[in-house]
């Protein structure tokens, strides 16, 4: 398939609202934001199939959509941690650096290494990353109880005090030991309990709450 960056923003410029923008911009996008919710991007990043040249000419362009649509579409293959600890540190976009962690994640070699070397990171984007990764093995069963035991105990000891920014994605990752291993579940309703952490956060209708009891318990219900 035979594409460009600017034939690429001219197929999903009309795609393009003034609500979706007003809402990306109340989440603090940081890059150049059209206005387009993702659902488009992906079936658009699915026609165009991976493409490491393509992905990282969009990522330059510094349009939000662009690099949604980068996240897709980059050759994990091609990026070690510093490169992709490189694109990580251009956004400060929270969706940006989700979407692009969880992308690449899910097929990148050595994934263990990227936790341990971005989890006490001085820059607060490598550690949400990191917690992203964890996520990502936890969701697999990829980590041993012992190591799950670790996230455990960091989470117990530093959720409460961590920069929001780190913070949603480790109660995040509390969630998911909770979810994915039933000998933590208890555990982790009870430490969730505990700490009490987006308990009184309102939600919107039909959303689940962060709040560790009510998001693990919602999604044992519906498995």
């Amino acid at each position: 398939m035979n594409t460009t960056v600017s034939s690429i923003l001219e197929e999903i410029a009309p795609l393009a609202n003034e609500t979706t923008q007003r809402i990306y911009n109340k989440q603090g996008m940081q890059e150049k934001i059209l206005g387009i919710n993702k659902g488009p991007l992906r079936k658009l990043a699915i026609k165009i199939k991976t493409n490491h040249k393509l992905g990282l000419e969009l990522w330059e362009s510094n349009i939000f959509e662009a690099r949604i649509i980068s996240s897709m579409i980059l050759d994990p293959a091609q990026l070690d941690i510093t490169s992709l600890e490189n694109l990580i540190k251009q956004s400060t976009s929270t969706m940006v650096i989700d979407e692009l962690t969880f992308e690449v994640f899910e097929s990148i070699k050595d994934p263990k290494t990227y936790i341990d070397q971005w989890m006490n990171h001085p820059d607060l984007r490598l550690q949400r990353s990191a917690w992203n990764m964890a996520i990502v093995l936890i969701h697999r069963k990829k980590l041993t109880d012992q190591e799950m035991e670790d996230l455990y105990t960091i989470i117990e000891e530093k959720l409460l005090s961590t920069e929001p920014i780190v913070q949603y994605e480790m109660n995040r990752c509390l969630c998911e030991i909770g979810i994915t291993h039933p000998k933590f579940t208890e555990r982790c309703l009870a430490l969730g309990e505990r700490l009490g952490l987006y308990k009184e956060m309102k939600v919107s209708k039909g959303c689940t709450s962060p709040y560790a009891p009510d998001w693990i318990n919602a999604v044992l219900r519906r498995k």
